[in-house]
């Protein structure tokens, strides 16, 4: 779209010099009306008018994407792990308490059958990206804490691609202490930051 004296027909010339034509004068207020209008509305999301299969730009995840939700509640019921919904993603929460040893950044077997209902899930929906991510309490240098972090991380990436999930769906990473979801002052607090999660995108 050409802005305002841009483009468009020549101004009329009269004696030499150029001077718009009335008619010009009333489009020129015109637009600059129309683009103070639009700039000061308010855009309200409706309803689609028909199912919606994509993830909505409201923040809403789509049927599939809550479905799944659904299925690894149900999958994962009594394993320890959790399901967060944020909206946009589904968050896999796999605490420390029944993934890892303290300290260790090899998966305990008993949590592997967890494991593969995820994996089953992943390779159930596979339209949507996946990020491994580990997290660690604030106990340790925050060096230690990353290093550990990002090698847990890649013990459940390595885990889902075992299960068959495709290698080019995932990525790995770790964040030390940086991100708690509660205070690590209490034992409690400090168990629940120690964490691996599964991060599931929907891609459409």
């Amino acid at each position: 779209m050409a802005r305002p004296g841009q483009g468009g027909s020549p101004p009329f010339r009269r004696g030499g010099r150029e001077k718009d034509h009335p008619m010009l004068s009333s489009i020129r207020l015109l637009t600059v009306a129309a683009v103070l209008s639009v700039t000061s509305c308010t855009y309200i999301a409706t309803t689609p008018s028909r199912p919606y299969t994509g993830t909505m730009t409201g923040g809403t995840l789509s049927e599939a994407a809550a479905r799944q939700e659904r299925e690894l509640t149900v999958q994962l019921a009594g394993s320890g792990a959790s399901i967060t919904n944020t909206g946009n993603q589904l968050r896999v929460i796999l605490p420390e308490a029944v993934s890892f040893a303290p300290g260790s950044v090899t998966l305990t077997p008993g949590f592997m059958p967890a494991l593969r209902e995820v994996a089953r899930s992943l390779n159930s929906h596979p339209s949507s990206t996946i990020r491994v991510v580990g997290h660690t309490d604030s106990v340790g240098s925050e060096m230690y804490n990353k290093q550990l972090s990002q090698e847990r991380a890649l013990a459940v990436a390595r885990a889902l691609i075992r299960y068959g999930v495709p290698s080019s769906r995932i990525s790995y990473s770790g964040r030390g202490s940086g991100e708690p979801i509660t205070s690590n002052a209490t034992a409690a607090g400090r168990a629940m930051n120690q964490r691996v999660e599964v991060v599931i995108t929907p891609t459409n």
